[in-house]
């Protein structure tokens, strides 16, 4: 159940901070935020992290759905005491949805959140980078996945 609920709450923010930048960016527009530490830049990826896979969305659209299914098999297989591992996966299986509905939605993903340093992301891919820390972090913890003592 906290897979389902996680993972749709990062859809449905997600999903809301795309449509509210939409709404009120035009495309390839910033707007400065917090002294200009952030900018709200409104953008389309049509590829992957970091620009690889540039339009290549059967592709992007097939990794997404494969990384949902393998997480929905291996989730519950997840000892319930190895929480970080848990939360890593559902926020990875939000991520991969919130950027799936775009794809086929619109045909590429919609980026807005610009730090300088970085290529402009969104909430999904938060979510995504946020998951697989959490999973490589509780499986150094406990590879095996038992519970330590």
């Amino acid at each position: 159940m906290a897979l389902f609920l996680t993972s749709a709450w990062v859809v449905l923010v997600d999903q809301i901070t795309k449509t509210i930048v939409t709404r009120q960016i035009s495309p390839w527009d910033e707007v400065e935020c917090l002294g200009g530490l952030l900018r709200i830049t409104h953008v389309y990826n049509p590829g992957a992290a970091f620009g690889i896979l540039q339009n290549k969305q059967i592709l992007s659209i097939l990794a997404a759905i494969i990384a949902a299914v393998l997480i929905l098999f291996f989730y519950p297989r997840i000892p319930k005491h190895q929480w970080s591992m848990r939360l890593g996966m559902a926020l990875s299986l939000g991520g991969a949805l919130g950027n799936l509905v775009d794809r086929v939605k619109v045909g590429s993903v919609i980026d807005f959140i610009d730090i300088g340093f970085l290529p402009v992301f969104n909430v999904a891919d938060s979510a995504i980078v946020v998951g697989v820390a959490l999973l490589l972090w509780g499986f150094m913890r406990d590879p095996s996945g038992r519970r330590s003592n």
